[in-house]
């Protein structure tokens, strides 16, 4: 319950439109709200467990041998490990081959899984 008096306490009033970004934010958040915030404030309320993950974003995150994800200072983080599609641009400069998902998803995903285990033991 403190965590929805915290939200509603940070709301902003605004209008509201669900189709672009509007002027309904919520401040002194990390990280702030910026657009669709609105007050949890009329039952009934639901809540669902989330479990999300990005299944494509063409030319999205470099990586370097490791798998590891290269920041934007060009330097590989310590942790952050990718596969697949997340990093088909390195891999695909110019286009798509179909099931190439699969190769990139088979071979990284064996080295990301390798440096993890790594990484998490030492």
């Amino acid at each position: 319950m403190a965590a929805v008096e915290g939200f509603n306490r940070a709301v902003r009033p605004g209008t509201f439109d669900p189709g672009s970004l509007d002027s309904c934010r919520a401040e002194g958040l990390d990280p702030p709200k910026s657009h669709w915030a609105r007050p949890i404030d009329t039952p009934p309320y639901y809540g669902y467990p989330l479990r999300p993950g990005i299944t494509f974003t063409y030319l999205g995150v470099t990586v370097d041998e490791q798998a590891r994800v290269i920041m934007q200072d060009e330097r590989p983080a310590k942790n952050i490990f990718a596969a697949g599609e997340v990093m088909a641009g390195n891999i695909l400069g110019k286009g798509y081959l179909a099931g190439f998902g699969l190769t990139i998803g088979s071979v990284f995903g064996r080295i990301a899984g390798r440096e993890a285990a790594r990484r998490a033991t030492a």
